[in-house]
């Protein structure tokens, strides 16, 4: 009877103990909703414009869209009065007014439980919002509300097969249902699940060069990347200290994925299209990368990275810069950065896919993931201007009029030393068909704050004339070309030989005779061109569009063209006069380059040799190689885990490149 005894009580305390944590984490939660949600600004107008029903008379209630589905607006909005009025520091505290309108809203919705035919809704977007406006409203719930707002909460469904941010987002539900509940089974279970998704895996997920992949092998940094990244700090967060809290070896990977992987794919808080798939085509997408409100939380989990942490927050506050080069084998990304400015590119190959159109979104995003890069300097370059793109014209690729997809190739690849580096891959691009194409190789080169494109041997299928778009940005000042008081007007502007274009804080410099086409237009376009869940109002903007022009490509055709950061016309006058390297090759076999700081770079796409400073470099098999000083690296763009022989001058080097891409440490040539 004793032992019985002393079960029981053990069992109560247990019990106890776990309803206790369970007030802890809750309150937390409420705590963190507080302080890194504002206060709606129209909540007046929220409350005052429901209907006798709880209806707002602006919302679709039989809306059938699949991606930004309207019915949900309903919930957002009672979420907002929720913590307008729970929130001690706002205006509209426990004001009854409010709390009226929210119960008017609220049991609306516990009544007719609205459904969306995209799963996604009904299991993890109106959950989402039900647990908030539980753990926000609390016991001025009436037992009806609570018990039918629950209901609603458990919609919520693990799936087997969940993985990523999918499995995040409705394990996250399961576990705040477990403690709202007390049922610490389910907590622990969801909690389980949740640091289980912690790693590096090549499926969903962070994968082991940092970047995150969901729906295939596409990167997805700052969308479902972003929901991974931000309900994992948020609940390890809430979780420190109970016995549900995240093992530090999960906090550490997290903490990795930051400082690896999501900071370097961004300037501040402005990322590109590259980044993030289809979600590029959503209004405000392109600042997707700004953690600052949650970094004050990860500071708490990681101390020891204070100072790494702060340097972010510093970065997205628009205080000092990245400085180097990354390449990411697994999704076929670069990023160079430096203090004045940031350029990404994102290139595709047989490992990685191509851009997804799922949901009525990314309707137009088909040549994406195509070699286009993006010059970054104030961030406002591309932010929001996806609805009057052009794109068909998209930043960095070369195309022709009717190309829909690329024919993806094995040879794409990277090799850099931390600082510097390029990118190169294997280029075919086909129309809808696949009957008229065209080919080239395409690399860029990384160095002394200058960015040098390189296209080798395009030539044309059934396809007379393509194009190289340089550029496909926000208009916004002065645009300057081959001479000093020659600012060009709004119109379409057309060179025989276009020396350089200054624009904004850069230049862009053609290699060699260039014929150009530079449109300076005043555009409109909606949203809903791109991504019929938003907008349908018109959106008026300016471009700034530099375009080299290649006409007879029956016949190879090689050129190129540096972008460089540059503060003044001036500047960008000498950069054009004295662009800092030397194209030592630049043909379907090598294309290779040599900067003032006597670093090599040469994309071999075929065993060959190049001559530069009285040495010589060959290589028996296809490879990219960068000299710099003493060093050499290497890498495999084939991703085929070969050795090459590399020859030095009179030395000869059996290298074992790195596996998937990654570059090798410098090996020693002298």
């Amino acid at each position: 009877m004793k032992r019985s005894a002393t079960v029981i009580f053990s069992f109560l305390l247990f019990v106890q103990y776990s309803f206790g944590q369970a007030d802890t984490v809750l309150s937390r939660y409420r705590q963190y909703l507080f302080s890194t949600t504002a206060v709606a600004s129209n909540i007046m107008q929220m409350a005052t414009s429901l209907n006798s029903k709880g209806q707002w008379n602006d919302i679709n209630y039989q809306d059938n869209e699949r991606g930004s589905w309207k019915p949900l607006i309903h919930l957002k909005r009672i979420n907002n009065l929720a913590l307008a009025y729970a929130n001690p520091q706002s205006p509209f505290y426990q004001q009854a007014s409010i709390k009226q309108s929210i119960d008017l809203a609220l049991n609306h919705w516990i009544e007719k439980r609205y459904k969306c035919i995209n799963w996604w809704h009904n299991e993890i977007g109106v959950p989402q919002q039900m647990r908030d406006i539980i753990i926000l409203l609390g016991s001025k719930l009436s037992v009806t509300q609570h018990a039918g707002a629950l209901e609603v909460l458990g919609q919520y469904q693990v799936q087997n097969n969940s993985t990523g941010a999918n499995l995040t987002w409705s394990a996250d539900l399961g576990l705040h249902y477990g403690l709202l509940t007390n049922n610490s089974a389910l907590v622990q279970k969801c909690r389980d699940l949740l640091i289980g998704e912690i790693k590096i895996t090549t499926g969903d997920g962070v994968q082991p060069d940092y970047s995150f992949h969901q729906h295939g092998k596409r990167l997805q940094m700052y969308q479902y990347g972003g929901a991974f990244l931000r309900e994992n700090i948020r609940l390890a967060w809430e979780l420190r200290g109970t016995s549900w809290a995240y093992p530090k070896d999960r906090i550490n990977l997290l903490s990795d994925f930051i400082l690896k992987g999501w900071q370097w794919m961004t300037r501040g808080i402005n990322t590109v299209p590259g980044t993030m798939d289809r979600s590029a085509s959503r209004k405000d997408a392109l600042h997707g990368a700004d953690i600052r409100a949650l970094l004050p939380y990860f500071i708490d989990l990681v101390a020891e990275n204070k100072k790494e942490i702060v340097a972010i927050a510093g970065h997205q506050n628009g205080e000092g810069a990245l400085n180097g080069f990354r390449y990411y084998p697994y999704s076929d990304f670069a990023a160079y950065q430096q203090n004045g400015f940031s350029f990404f590119v994102k290139t595709i190959s047989v490992r990685t896919s191509s851009t997804e159109s799922i949901n009525s979104e990314n309707l137009k995003g088909h040549l994406l993931n195509s070699g286009d890069g993006y010059l970054i300097n104030n961030g406002q370059e591309y932010f929001n201007l996806m609805p009057v793109w052009n794109w068909e014209f998209l930043p960095g690729i070369t195309a022709f009029r009717g190309a829909d997809k690329m024919k993806r190739q094995s040879f794409a690849g990277s090799v850099s030393d931390g600082k510097r580096g390029f990118s190169s891959m294997d280029y075919i691009l086909t129309d809808k068909e696949g009957k008229a194409s065209i080919s080239a190789k395409k690399s860029w080169f990384f160095n002394e704050g200058k960015v040098v494109c390189l296209v080798a041997g395009l030539k044309g299928i059934k396809v007379d004339s393509a194009y190289t778009v340089m550029d496909q940005c926000r208009w916004n000042g002065n645009v300057t070309a081959n001479k000093k008081n020659n600012v060009l007007v709004e119109g379409n502007h057309l060179f025989d030989q276009l020396k350089w274009v200054h624009h904004g804080s850069f230049v862009y410099v053609p290699l060699g005779n260039a014929t150009a086409m530079i449109q300076t237009h005043a555009v409109s376009g909606k949203w809903t061109d791109i991504n019929t869940s938003e907008s349908d109002s018109t959106v008026q903007d300016k471009i700034f569009m530099p375009v080299l022009l290649h006409n007879d490509i029956s016949a190879e055709q090689s050129f190129g063209y540096i972008l460089a950061y540059c503060k003044t016309l001036g500047e960008a006058m000498r950069i054009a006069k004295r662009p800092g390297c030397t194209i030592i090759r630049n043909d379907s076999l090598c294309q290779s380059a040599l900067f003032t700081d006597g670093t090599l770079m040469a994309a071999f796409f075929h065993a060959g040799s190049v001559n530069f400073s009285k040495h010589r470099l060959s290589v028996n098999k296809p490879c990219l190689i960068m000299i710099n000083g003493n060093r050499l690296y290497a890498s495999d763009p084939q991703q085929i885990n070969d050795s090459i022989m590399v020859q030095f001058n009179d030395k000869i080097f059996q290298i074992q490149l790195p596996d998937h891409g990654f570059s090798t440490e410098g090996i020693l040539l002298k």
